[in-house]
């Protein structure tokens, strides 16, 4: 089962997060040699998206993922509620794919445009 963490960006602004993954056993989720990808939606439903930048924060047997969105992308995030998910794959092996992370993001709109 995926960690659940709900996040807040402000419209405009630089997202950065880093979030620890856990087993189930709560010892650090190892990320060696995996490829993460993520995005945020409006809703489950929403074909389109935009794109969560994901990485291993330094050691990968520490579990922790830094998770990045730029202020373009941010400034056209409609405020309100959105959706998103991390998942992990293996390059190796087509078959292995885990949703690690999932949570609500909470878009502030932007009053000083630049």
């Amino acid at each position: 089962m995926a960690t659940q963490i709900n996040f807040v960006i402000d419209a405009g602004t630089k997202f950065d997060a880093i979030a620890q993954i856990k087993n189930e056993d709560g010892t650090p989720y190892d990320l060696t040699n995996l490829s993460i990808t993520s995005k945020m939606k409006k809703s489950y439903y929403t074909t389109n998206g935009i794109d969560i930048t994901c990485g291993v924060d330094g050691d990968p047997t520490l579990g922790n993922i830094s998770m990045e969105v730029n202020p373009p992308l941010t400034e056209l995030a409609k405020n309100g509620k959105w959706v998103y998910d991390v998942e992990v794959s293996n390059p190796v092996d087509i078959n292995y794919i885990k949703r690690v992370l999932e949570g609500v993001i909470t878009v502030n709109p932007q009053v000083t445009w630049s």
